[in-house]
């Protein structure tokens, strides 16, 4: 019996060291500890009258956090695709046209969609000093008779 206890919590062991080593060389990488999330304050968010101003202006570039299906199902007029779960993939597709001034507007859709909070997030974090969302943004932009455009293209 003693064997038996001896083998499984040896195999337990073994498993847990794979599955990190796995872990540590995968191109997805799981942190082991997830960051403290955020909460946006209310200086971080843009009213869509002075959203549609920036997008008149040519000013600022627009990133849609949400998944490529609902993307490519309409967005607004120039955004960029910038999916909130493929953001780092996604990212690399959109930085050479920013620059750490350029403003942006992050948006998703739904009083309660957090997409838009997550990539402003990371993009802070990668210094970009003016991000602002576009709270529940795709649906109100959409509302006001804005330009939208359906595809996978801004």
């Amino acid at each position: 019996m003693a064997r038996t206890i001896e083998r499984a919590l040896l195999i337990a062991v073994a498993g847990a060291a794979l599955g990190l080593a796995g872990n540590v060389v995968s191109p997805r990488h799981i942190p082991y500890i997830a960051p403290p999330k955020v909460a946006p304050q209310p200086s971080d968010f843009i009213q869509l009258d002075d959203a549609r101003q920036l997008w008149l202006a040519s000013g600022a570039f627009f990133l849609d956090a949400r998944a490529p299906a609902d993307y490519a199902a309409g967005h607004v007029a120039g955004a960029y695709s910038l999916p909130a779960a493929d953001f780092d993939a996604r990212y690399q597709q959109v930085s050479d046209m920013l620059t750490l001034e350029t403003p942006l507007v992050t948006y998703c859709d739904g009083l309660r969609c957090d997409l838009s909070h997550d990539i402003t997030a990371r993009l802070r974090q990668l210094g970009y000093k003016n991000v602002h969302i576009l709270q529940n943004g795709w649906t109100v932009w959409r509302k006001a008779g804005l330009a939208t455009t359906t595809g996978d293209q801004p």
